[in-house]
């Protein structure tokens, strides 16, 4: 699939359905004209569960793209897997609707429509998927979904990847620069990108820089040298490829394919579930939309508190990190006086986080009615907004700042390969209790690692009854 945003692969699913849809009714239009010119067969009664079962199969066709993976996110897909996958989707879903149509009856339909209908829905399908192949590109040269990189490898390789990415802006690949295999490097830049250090600088450089995934671009017999990289970018979450000449054995989700003569393998790091993704997607969407609607009430109360106990805006805005490092931006009622983050230094010695997190029980800048709203948890209602818009979730690793990001060590930043969330283990774990960031990362890692929307559903329903103990201070 050669799309990456969720929404994007909404509207792709939205598409496969609407053209397997129509196509049954085309098919129809024409095997009906066919047969008024031929008398082959009798007409076939058109009745509103018809259209009920063309809804049906059309969500089946999804359901066969998605098994396939023609779904899964892959930048570099070609056109003929596609295609591929579109003979692939027909031919299985031809055969489960005359299975079906065998053991369940729907009613006179001749075999002739059926092949009618094969043969538009290849059709068509494969038109949509060319449309939106080339669109991706066009979209992608006009610098939208594109992504930032950084190279590792400095050889032929390097030279070779370089040059089939000028050639083909609508990979939408933007290479930042290049990291060097070598302890030592003559060359300021290859081909015009910098070198921006060796192996040894290689977290520091991913640190630097809003880096989406990383391509490591060596022969067989230098990869020994690419540990470091391998591990910095596991830990945190980061995709890596591979451009090379060796297919050894290698731990962990891969997909290998081929484009312009390339063989590219793609390492990830997270788990690819995107049936679940999207019905985790769906279920954000529909609560915090009911509860934004259903709290106005409240939401107006609390601006009111806030307004005439206290001088300043009724709003705290936050710069979050998100998921892939994507900065969003987030509100939370203000609890704290005005300018608050002023004093912070002051009160540096007193916090009681070991790490990059401030944290202390009696902060001496939160208001009367602010204490009230964090024992309740009630400043974080603006924070539904988030979730409704797609930047946070209802349940996943507390969103950081972006200061405590650049504090964190390597191993937290795969906290970041997920999208946040208003709750999390840590949050119906006892976070009064916790007062070590690391034990509250490995909270999160437990999370990353075993994620289900069981687990999901589990942390939610714990959450409600911390809520009302008030324990949220």
């Amino acid at each position: 699939m050669i799309w990456r945003p969720s929404h994007h692969l909404r509207i792709v699913q939205a598409a496969d359905a609407v053209t397997t849809a129509g196509s049954f009714v085309i098919a129809f239009s024409l095997w009906d004209r066919f047969r008024r010119l031929t008398e082959i067969s009798t007409p076939i009664r058109v009745t509103t569960n018809d259209f009920t079962l063309i809804f049906g199969f059309s969500l089946l066709w999804v359901i066969i793209f998605n098994m396939l993976g023609a779904y899964s996110y892959q930048r570099f897909t070609s056109l003929w897997k596609e295609l591929t996958n579109v003979v692939k989707t027909t031919f299985i879903g031809v055969c489960v609707f005359f299975a079906a149509h065998y053991f369940l009856r729907f009613g006179n339909i001749p075999r002739t429509y059926i092949l009618a209908f094969t043969f538009v829905n290849l059709l068509f399908l494969a038109l949509e998927k060319t449309g939106l192949f080339y669109l991706a590109k066009e979209l992608r040269k006009r610098g939208i979904s594109r992504k930032r990189v950084i190279i590792v490898g400095t050889g032929n390789k390097t030279r070779e990847f370089i040059e089939v990415l000028k050639k083909n802006i609508g990979l939408g690949l933007d290479i930042i620069g290049l990291i060097s295999e070598k302890p030592v490097w003559i060359e300021k830049d290859i081909l015009g990108y910098p070198i921006l250090g060796g192996l040894k600088d290689f977290e520091k450089v991913l640190h630097s820089h809003i880096i989406n995934e990383v391509i490591i671009c060596l022969l067989s017999n230098q990869f020994g040298s690419i540990r470091v990289a391998l591990d910095c970018c596991e830990k945190e979450g980061v995709q890596v490829r591979i451009f090379s000449d060796v297919f050894g054995p290698i731990v962990k989700s891969l997909q290998i394919d081929q484009i312009y003569g390339m063989k590219i393998i793609s390492i990830t790091h997270t788990l690819d579930r995107e049936v679940d993704l999207y019905i985790k997607r769906l279920i954000d969407i529909i609560v915090s939309g009911f509860l934004l609607i259903l709290l106005i009430p409240l939401f107006v109360i609390i601006s009111i508190l806030i307004k005439v106990t206290s001088r300043g805006p009724i709003f705290y805005h936050l710069n979050w990190v998100g998921k892939d490092r994507k900065p969003i931006k987030g509100n939370k009622f203000r609890t704290m006086v005005n300018n608050a983050e002023l004093f912070q230094d002051q009160l540096q010695s007193k916090n009681e986080m070991k790490g990059p997190v401030f944290k202390i029980k009696n902060d001496p800048r939160i208001t009367r009615v602010g204490k009230f709203l964090r024992k309740y948890s009630l400043d974080e209602l603006p924070q539904l907004w988030c979730v409704f818009v797609g930047d946070l979730s209802l349940v996943g690793p507390r969103p950081p700042l972006i200061n405590e990001v650049k504090k964190y060590e390597s191993w937290h930043r795969r906290r970041l390969s997920v999208k946040p969330g208003l709750t999390c283990l840590w949050q119906v774990n006892g976070r009064q209790k916790i007062s070590d960031f690391d034990s509250w990362t490995n909270m999160d890692m437990e999370y990353i690692d075993n994620w289900t929307l069981r687990l999901d559903f589990k942390i939610l329903l714990k959450t409600i009854p911390v809520i009302f103990r008030g324990t949220g201070v």
